[in-house]
């Protein structure tokens, strides 16, 4: 139902997932032996003996810090709001009011988190956010003015009220996440005047940057395969041993080893699976969505660059395509129909595998 809901047909979903199994394992698996031996050295145990408990992250989420890269170092002293209004004003995709109307910094008894909020489809765009001179608030930052500049604050008036808004939740997050890899790139740093000015210094940070970035997309990308099918599997017969289910999945998509002797519902510490159910595969058709268009942008305005040296600062014409292409169809075009319109194609994975070497 969910599926259904969301204009997704299963059989599809699946098609492109085996397709992102197949271009990720191996990438994947070289990537994750180096974590490996990085991590059991660390816990002075053999690789074979490590266990979920050992990624730092026991869904294995998010990349173990195993390689002491301080990506934090370059904003320390950065002003992470006003390189947020410069790069967007120089694309054409101005923020100034959402970040006058938003509430960015931590305080007593505020929510930690993120997030965007369209208040009422007329334009009033808001962000919540706790800023602190990090990378990960600078990635955040992109990120959730992204979401603003996807919103009823570029979506013509002529659009009806009640299609006033993203594609989909995939074409929303695609967007953000497109910006917010921006964060880890050298290039970025560079034109937007952080690099470091030290030409040796500036090239390891970037190499760094690239190497987090890589591995973070691959290890979410195989995270994404178990929930999805975890979830297939639930609702096809919520009686079979979810336990065993939920292991043998992670396993096989993951890499990761089940703890011996456990029979616990582990699945079920994982809040999606009960608040936001058949959800999870959309943050991956996001990142999908943000490598296809970002191929598109430098295939199109770039003269077909490199896609890893195109940063879009000071270029106007990546806002407009952003708008036409993008934004402007708010909910008149469906998830796959827009990535079509904007891309000449639909969404495939292949971009992905190119932008990270997965294949």
């Amino acid at each position: 139902m969910m599926l259904h809901l969301n204009e997704q047909d299963q059989a599809a979903i699946l098609k492109l997932f085996d397709e992102l199994d197949a271009l990720t394992r191996e990438p994947f698996l070289a990537a994750k032996a180096e974590f490996d031996e990085k991590l059991a050295a660390h816990c002075g145990i053999a690789v074979a003996d490590l266990r979920p408990w050992h990624y730092h992250d026991p869904f294995f989420q998010e990349s173990p810090a195993v390689f002491g890269t301080d990506l934090d170092a370059i904003y320390k002293s950065a002003d992470i709001l006003k390189l947020c209004r410069e790069f967007y004003t120089g694309i054409n995709l101005p923020i100034d009011d959402v970040l006058e109307r938003s509430d960015l910094f931590e305080k007593s008894g505020k929510s930690p988190h993120a997030f965007c909020t369209d208040i009422d489809r007329e334009g009033d765009v808001r962000v919540l956010a706790n800023v602190v001179r990090t990378e990960r608030w600078m990635d955040t930052m992109l990120h959730e003015l992204g979401h603003a500049v996807y919103s009823s604050k570029n979506i013509p008036q002529s659009v009806p009220y009640v299609l006033r808004g993203a594609s989909h939740i995939l074409t929303t997050e695609g967007l953000a996440m497109q910006m917010g890899r921006l964060s880890k790139s050298g290039a970025w740093q560079q034109h937007m005047g952080i690099a470091p000015t030290d030409p040796a210094e500036r090239q390891k940070l970037d190499a760094a940057g690239a190497k987090v970035l890589r591995n973070q997309l691959l290890i979410f990308s195989r995270w994404c395969q178990v929930m999805l099918r975890f979830e297939k599997g639930l609702y096809e017969n919520p009686d079979q041993d979810l336990n065993a289910l939920w292991w043998s999945l992670v396993e096989k998509y993951q890499g990761m080893k089940r703890p011996e002797g456990r029979n616990a519902p582990d699945y079920a510490s994982k809040i999606h699976i009960v608040a936001a159910p058949v959800y999870y595969h959309n943050y991956m058709m996001g990142e999908l969505f943000a490598s296809q268009v970002h191929h598109t942008v430098a295939r199109e305005l770039y003269n077909g660059a490199d896609p890893r040296t195109v940063t879009y600062v000071k270029n106007p014409k990546v806002g407009e395509f952003l708008k036409v292409k993008v934004i402007a169809p708010g909910q008149t075009l469906s998830w796959n129909a827009l990535t079509k319109f904007a891309t000449g194609s639909e969404l495939t994975p292949q971009a992905f595998a190119e932008d990270f070497k997965a294949k």
